[in-house]
């Protein structure tokens, strides 16, 4: 039962991200990335303030705030390396590259932890990558420069969900988020100082989309992975997580209107297939322990 809680939150937080690319794309027609990504993980991090009253079990402030800072580091690298490139190559090729993660989670827990993957799960990434490369919707794939800060971007994701999957029992996770939202939006808004321009008028055009990324997409998102992560092996929930991009899809056909070609679809039922398939990985053995 415990695995399956975690799969439903993770499910969840994987709702979250994709609907925020919606509100992404809307706020790159008025701000910078590392102006965006400063306003919405701080945003994240004040949201959290009230919960800290609530949530004040198994605290151990120096290692939540050692932990915070590599985790905060990871995704403010990541995020803001994802906004750059966007603006540089098409989005679908952006979300496929970022979705890499799910790939580099398995090799890197492997190398790290000595954690060997069934099966089933080298299967379904196999599958997931399949999935990924027909919802993109390219017909034709050649890397540029610009792409490879994709692939480091995939890579810090990646790391950022082995470092929550190994320690996230262990640390308080309202403070573990709290503190890795502060300095990624530290990180952010030092960037943003250096390279862009802060604006007043564009950031009130673009509060719509700082407010949902900033409480949902960020203060509850990642603060309910670590939750999640806490009954989930780190692959699986990288796979789960990636239906994000699944879910941008089909709110985009829903909200924006945007057409779902037939790739696009059988894209989508790919990574619904891989998804399936993962959880073939000896759940029974599991809820046994549990």
């Amino acid at each position: 039962m415990r695995q399956l809680k975690g799969e439903i939150i993770l499910l969840f937080t994987s709702l979250i991200w994709g609907l925020a690319f919606i509100f992404q794309s809307e706020a790159a027609d008025y701000i910078g990335p590392y102006t965006f990504n400063g306003l919405r993980f701080l945003l994240g991090a004040i949201s959290l303030l009230p919960l800290m009253g609530f949530n004040r079990h198994n605290i151990d402030l120096k290692k939540c705030l050692k932990l915070g800072i590599i985790l905060g580091a990871c995704i403010g690298i990541a995020s803001n390396l994802q906004q750059f490139a966007i603006g540089y190559t098409s989005a679908g090729k952006a979300g496929f590259l970022t979705s890499l993660y799910m790939v580099m989670v398995p090799i890197i827990a492997f190398l790290i932890y000595r954690q060997k993957p069934s099966k089933y799960v080298v299967i379904s990434i196999f599958v997931a990558v399949i999935g990924l490369y027909f919802l993109c919707g390219e017909t034709s794939f050649a890397l540029e420069t610009v792409d490879f800060a994709l692939i480091i971007c995939a890579f810090f994701f990646a790391m950022q969900i082995i470092i929550v999957g190994k320690y996230a029992r262990d640390v308080n996770s309202v403070l573990l988020s709290l503190i890795q939202y502060i300095v990624a939006g530290l990180l952010s808004l030092a960037l943003a100082l250096c390279f862009e321009e802060i604006n007043i008028t564009a950031i009130s055009n673009a509060s719509i989309a700082i407010l949902y990324t900033g409480i949902f997409s960020t203060g509850v998102a990642y603060t309910l992975q670590i939750v999640g992560q806490r009954y989930t092996d780190p692959t699986i929930a990288s796979l789960l997580m990636s239906l994000e991009s699944v879910i941008a899809a089909i709110a985009g056909y829903f909200i924006l209107h945007e057409a779902l070609s037939q790739r696009e679809l059988w894209g989508c039922i790919l990574m619904f297939i891989a998804v399936i398939l993962s959880q073939m990985k000896g759940r029974k053995k599991n809820e046994n322990i549990d």
